[in-house]
């Protein structure tokens, strides 16, 4: 884990919009800024002019998360000019004390989860939609040995094999490689 990305008071997890595959253009913006962001990315095969060639690309469409008090956050949505593609994702299951859905946050632990397990280099980590997943059960189990180690989930059941799934609610849901039960500890409630 990056010191960039240490717990400050004050500061959220916001999830910002990118429009038109602009998230790495928006996560470059920001830390040129002095701002603190992070886009998943992972590398991927394309074929480009006859040839197959690694390119980075976000595993969430469309996201860049802003680590930033609510005032920054505000003034890299309203009023830096070279970001007015990005706007915020709402909360949809919340409604503030002005009638709208306030801007969707995540707490910072999750999102040190998911900063871990989408920095890991692993062909078999995936976005998964939930119609892919059968969770065994609400039980939230760390991760003690291998790769995966200190992640952090529930553990579901995808293409006949145990994978951990670490969910950031009304975004996205990603899972790790196969995980073997003995490396399952379960976290206790």
């Amino acid at each position: 884990m990056s010191v960039e990305y240490a717990p400050k008071e004050g500061y959220q997890w916001y999830v910002l919009r990118a429009t038109y595959g602009r998230e790495i253009k928006a996560l470059e913006a920001i830390r040129s800024l002095g701002g603190v962001a992070y886009v998943p990315l992972h590398r991927t095969r394309e074929e480009r002019d006859g040839k197959l060639k690694k390119v980075l690309k976000p595993f969430v469409q469309q996201f860049v998360f802003l680590y930033s008090n609510k005032e920054g956050a505000y003034k890299f949505v309203n009023e830096v000019p070279e970001l007015n593609y990005l706007t915020f994702y709402y909360n949809h299951f919340d409604v503030a004390n002005t009638g709208y859905n306030p801007p969707l946050t995540i707490p910072f632990n999750k999102m040190s989860n998911f900063i871990r397990l989408t920095s890991l280099e692993d062909e078999h980590v995936e976005v998964i939609t939930n119609k892919h997943v059968v969770f065994k059960n609400d039980e939230m189990v760390r991760i003690t040995d291998g790769k995966f180690k200190g992640i952090v989930g529930k553990v579901a059941r995808i293409d006949r094999n145990n994978r951990v799934v670490v969910t950031i609610e009304n975004v996205c849901m990603i899972a790790t490689a196969f995980v073997p039960k003995y490396a399952l500890e379960k976290i206790p409630d």
